[in-house]
C-alpha cells in the first residue's frame, strides 16, 4: 500500500514530464548518463531522487536552448544593422517569457549592445567636394602659370626681334667717318656709338582714295599722307618720334601695276606706298625709301593704318583731348576738344592747300594728337596691361603690319615697368617749296644728319 501511495503521489511529476519519459531508451541514457529500467519503480527515496535529477536536467536543457536562440537572434539583428545602415536595438526578453530555468543572472549576462554612430557618408561627401575644389584651384593655378610663362617667352622673343640690327650699314655724309658698319661714327671731332637699345617702327597713315602718278607710271596702292618713325630707347623707356613730311623729295621705287620693278625716281615720299599692292609690298617700298632717307638705319617694324581706322583706335581709349594749334575745318585755334568718332580723323587729316606750309601745319596737329594719345594710352596700359593688345585687335581690320603679338607684349611690358616721360617729337629739318604741280619738301642735309645722331647715337665725347 505504501508503495502504491507513493506511486499515486508522484503521478503528477511523471505526467508533467511525459515528453521526457517518452524519450525512453537512448534518450534517457543520454540525459542520466546510464540506462534506467526502473523508472516506474515503487516510489522509494531512490526514485524521488532520480526524478528530481531528471527535472533539473530538463530545466538545464531548456535554458541552454534559450541561450542558443538568443545568440542566433542577436547575430541576425547585428548583420541587418551592418548591411542596412540603420540603427537597431535588440529586443530584450522579459523574464516572464523566459523558461523557468532562465535566471536573472543570465539576463544580466545577455549580450551587451554597443551603440554604433552611423556617419551616413557625410564626411566622405565633404572630402569629395574638397578634393574637387582643390583640383579646380590647381587647374586654374596651372593655367595662370602657363599664361605667365607664355607671356615671358613672348616678351623675350619680342625684345630680340625689335632690337635686331641685321643688315646695318650706315651710309653717312662725306663729313662723317663710319667705323664697323656704323656702330661707331666720328663727326666734327666727336665720337658717337650706336645705341643698341633703340628699336624703330615706321608708322604710316594711308589714304587709299588717291591714284598717284610719277611720269607715265600710275600707283594704285594709295598715298602715305602721314609718315613718322618711332624710335624707342627700351633701356630708358624714352621715345622720340621723327616726323617726316609726306612731300619730302627723295628716291622712291617705281613698280608697274603687275608688280614689276621699273626703277627709281625722285618724287614725294608719300608716293612710294602707291607703287605696291596697298599692303605688304607697299609697306616694304615705303620702308626702303625711309631707311635711305635716314642713312640706312635699321628699321625692321612697320605699321600702315587706313584713315578709316582712326576713329576706332581713338575711341578704343575713350577719346583724346587736344588743343587745336590752328583754325581749320570746324576747329578753332587755342580751343580744347575731346575727340570722338569722326572728329579724330578730321583733326588729324585736314590740311589747307592754300599754302605750301599746309602739310607742315597739319604735322603740328598730328604731333599734338600723338602726344595726347600717347599719354592716354600709357595711363590705360598701367591700369590694364592688355590695353595695347586690345587696341591692336581693334585696329587689325584697318592695318597692315609685321608687328606680331610678341613685339606688342614686350612693348607693353616695357612701357608699364618704366616711368612714362612722354614723346619727344622732332621733324626732319628742311624747307617746303611749290613745285610745278605739287608742294615739295627739301631736306637740310647737315641738320638732318645731326638730328639722326642725336636720336640714334650716344655721344662719347671728343675723340
Amino acid at each position: 500500500m505504501q508503495s502504491n501511495e507513493n506511486n499515486h503521489n508522484n503521478k503528477g511529476l511523471y505526467d508533467d514530464n511525459d515528453s521526457f519519459l517518452d524519450f525512453g531508451g537512448a534518450d534517457s541514457e543520454r540525459i542520466t548518463g546510464k540506462r534506467d529500467h526502473s523508472a516506474y519503480s515503487d516510489g522509494s527515496s531512490d526514485d524521488v531522487e532520480r526524478a528530481t535529477k531528471l527535472k533539473e536536467a530538463i530545466e538545464k536543457e531548456n535554458s541552454s536552448a534559450y541561450d542558443d536562440l538568443d545568440d542566433f537572434i542577436y547575430r541576425q539583428n547585428k548583420k541587418r544593422t551592418r548591411t542596412s545602415g540603420k540603427h537597431h536595438h535588440h529586443r530584450r526578453r522579459s523574464p516572464s517569457k523566459l523558461s523557468p530555468g532562465h535566471k536573472a543572472s543570465q539576463i544580466k549576462k545577455k549580450h551587451k549592445h554597443k551603440h554604433h554612430f552611423h556617419k551616413h557618408h557625410h564626411r566622405h561627401r565633404k572630402k569629395r567636394w574638397q578634393k574637387v575644389l582643390i583640383g579646380f584651384l590647381l587647374f586654374i593655378l596651372a593655367l595662370l602659370i602657363a599664361a605667365a610663362v607664355t607671356l615671358i617667352i613672348m616678351i623675350n622673343i619680342g625684345k630680340s626681334s625689335l632690337l635686331d640690327k641685321g643688315g646695318m650699314n650706315i651710309d653717312a655724309p662725306k663729313q662723317a667717318e663710319v667705323v664697323d658698319n656704323g656702330n661707331v661714327i666720328y663727326y666734327n671731332g666727336f665720337k658717337y656709338r650706336f645705341n643698341d637699345n633703340i628699336t624703330s617702327i615706321l608708322c604710316m597713315g594711308i589714304d587709299k582714295n588717291k591714284l598717284s602718278k610719277v611720269g607715265k607710271d600710275i600707283g594704285t596702292g594709295g598715298d602715305a599722307d602721314s609718315i613718322f618713325v618711332i624710335a624707342m630707347d627700351l633701356s630708358k623707356s624714352s621715345t622720340k618720334i621723327i616726323n617726316i613730311s609726306r612731300d619730302t623729295m627723295t628716291n622712291i621705287g617705281i613698280y608697274s601695276p603687275n608688280g614689276s620693278y621699273v626703277g627709281e625716281k625722285k618724287a614725294q615720299l608719300a608716293l612710294a606706298y602707291a607703287y605696291g599692292d596697298g599692303k605688304e609690298t607697299s609697306c616694304h617700298n615705303e620702308l626702303v625709301s625711309v631707311r635711305e632717307l635716314l642713312y640706312n638705319v635699321p628699321i625692321n617694324s612697320y605699321l600702315a593704318l587706313d584713315i578709316q581706322g582712326i576713329s576706332a583706335i581713338n575711341d578704343s581709349v575713350g577719346g583724346v583731348d587736344v588743343v587745336s594749334p590752328e583754325t581749320i575745318a570746324s576747329f578753332k585755334k587755342g580751343k580744347t576738344y575731346h575727340l570722338l568718332g569722326s572728329m579724330a580723323p578730321a583733326f588729324v587729316i585736314s590740311r589747307s592747300h592754300a599754302t605750301v606750309e599746309g602739310n607742315s601745319l597739319r604735322m603740328e596737329r598730328q604731333k599734338t594728337y600723338l602726344e595726347s594719345f600717347g599719354s592716354t594710352l600709357m595711363t590705360k596700359t598701367k591700369e590694364d596691361l592688355t590695353t595695347p593688345m586690345n587696341i591692336f585687335k581693334t585696329a587689325s581690320p584697318y592695318i597692315c603690319t609685321n608687328i606680331d603679338a610678341s613685339k606688342v607684349s614686350y612693348l607693353a611690358y616695357n612701357a608699364v615697368r618704366g616711368e612714362y616721360k612722354g614723346f619727344d617729337i622732332v621733324t626732319v629739318p628742311g624747307k617746303a617749296k611749290q613745285g610745278k604741280k605739287y608742294a615739295e619738301y627739301y631736306v637740310d642735309e647737315k641738320k638732318c644728319f645731326e638730328m639722326f645722331l642725336d636720336v640714334y647715337y650716344i655721344n662719347e665725347g671728343k675723340e
